[in-house]
């Protein structure tokens, strides 16, 4: 049974040359520029670390917002293992805000890749007691959502806290995606809410083709 397109986008991990990174994300985002006069949907970008890729897609979403218009942002994915929750939800919350809601986050969990080698640089007094599970993104969400993080809120001198993370953009979090590598991520994503990226998702537990449907 065929169906009519709906939408269409694409995917890229940004390379760049080692001694010319500028012109590698510069090329990167004149590829978003130009996908949004031919008609895409949407731009999704990889996240790469310690590669010749893009390694902050948020911040290159950030750029693409202020010379774009209507095409939709995507990360695909940023991998959790790397980030603290509270501070991405302050970068994807004001870029979202940036792009006046266009912005479509996916993420993944687990370890970081190689991470024996990169734990003393990434997290050198707290790799042993670091969790990177489903309760990393679970955290994240809450925060997007506007859940509260601090029981203060109000004014101490001439300086005005709030209680949730700031700014807050509503309807993020109605945006935010989950990249499955396996059927039981993939009811797990279902069950939370989550959209559904599923590139990595190639076999059902017997073995045969995943189907989506």
């Amino acid at each position: 049974m065929t169906r009519p397109l709906r939408s269409l986008g694409f995917l890229t991990i940004g390379l760049f040359d080692r001694d010319d990174p500028r012109a590698g994300h510069e090329a990167t985002l004149a590829i978003i520029e130009r996908a949004e006069r031919l008609g895409f949907d949407s731009a999704w970008l990889r996240d790469r670390h310690l590669q010749y890729g893009i390694s902050s897609p948020v911040a290159v979403l950030a750029a693409a917002s202020q010379r774009t218009h209507r095409i939709r942002l995507g990360t695909a994915v940023i991998p959790l293992g790397y980030e603290n929750p509270f501070r991405l939800a302050e970068d994807l919350a004001t870029v979202d805000v940036l792009t006046g809601g266009r912005l479509e986050p996916g993420f993944s969990v687990g370890p970081p890749g190689r991470f024996d080698e990169i734990a003393p640089a990434l997290y050198p007094d707290t790799a042993e007691h670091e969790q990177f599970g489903y309760e990393r993104l679970v955290r994240l969400r809450r925060y997007l959502a506007g859940d509260r993080v601090s029981p203060f809120s109000g004014t101490e001198g001439i300086e005005a806290y709030s209680e949730r993370i700031e700014p807050h953009s509503p309807g993020l979090v109605d945006r935010l995606w989950y990249g499955a590598a396996s059927p039981a991520s993939t009811t797990w994503a279902a069950e939370n809410g989550f959209h559904l990226l599923t590139s990595s998702v190639v076999q059902s537990v017997n073995s045969t083709d995943f189907d989506t449907e």
